[in-house]
């Protein structure tokens, strides 16, 4: 078959492949589409992530401090997805920064507003840290009491992110077309153990809790928000 004078776009990478008689010309350029089910388009670039499991009162209190790269100079405002919880304190870079939580959206949640205190330009990385605790109305957070357990003797917790849930644990991007990695820190009580989907990275006290144990969990891997997974429970392994 032969091709002549011809033009073909190719989505959703904007691939455009061109003829013109014998010669053939390639020019590609990435634009993602705004993901109509997330409020932002900021990408991070990298999150770290330290929380204490409370089985009390069945939450997450933490921090989610976000390394972002601005994409134009004179970036002043960040917006990020939320859903079902308490935002305590924004920084930038160890800066106080203003935020509100907007209008609730029937599926989307509720976009968490970030006014920064100095402009970040173009190409600059920033650090977004945010102050959280997550509700008992969690959309993504599965509590199980010690009669749900089949040892009937410590609570469970296990998470699922899918699709569009990560916004409950954590402020974030919350869209499968992003990618970041992750470093974590989770605090849970002693008896227990805590997995994520990231290599464990070692264990140690929590100094703040003599009941409580620190597990670090690493990943280098760039993955969406949505593959980002917790589970605390009695726990055991087993080398295969």
């Amino acid at each position: 078959m032969e091709l002549s004078n011809a033009s073909f776009l190719l989505l959703p990478c904007q691939l455009a492949l061109s003829y013109s008689g014998e010669t053939a010309s390639l020019e590609s350029e990435f634009e993602p589409e705004p993901d109509p089910n997330s409020f932002t388009s900021h990408l991070p670039q990298h999150l770290y992530l330290h929380c204490r499991v409370d089985f009390g009162s069945w939450a997450l209190q933490g921090t989610a401090a976000l390394t972002l790269r601005a994409e134009r100079d004179g970036l002043r405002c960040l917006v990020l997805d939320t859903k079902d919880r308490q935002i305590y304190k924004v920084t930038l870079n160890g800066q106080e920064a203003k935020f509100a939580l907007e209008q609730r959206h029937s599926f989307k949640g509720t976009p968490l507003e970030i006014t920064l205190p100095f402009e970040l330009r173009r190409g600059q990385d920033g650090i977004v840290e945010i102050s959280f605790e997550t509700s008992q109305k969690s959309s993504v957070l599965q509590w199980l009491t010690p009669e749900q357990t089949s040892g009937k003797k410590h609570p469970f917790l296990f998470s699922q992110c899918k699709v569009i849930h990560c916004r409950a644990i954590l402020p974030c991007q919350d869209t499968p077309s992003v990618k970041f990695t992750y470093y974590a820190e989770v605090s849970v009580p002693i008896e227990l153990v805590a997995l994520m989907s990231a290599n464990h990275d070692g264990e140690m006290p929590d100094p703040e809790d003599c009941y409580k144990k620190i597990y670090r969990f690493s990943q280098k891997v760039p993955i969406s928000s949505d593959l980002i997974a917790l589970v605390v429970g009695a726990l055991e392994s087993r080398s295969i």
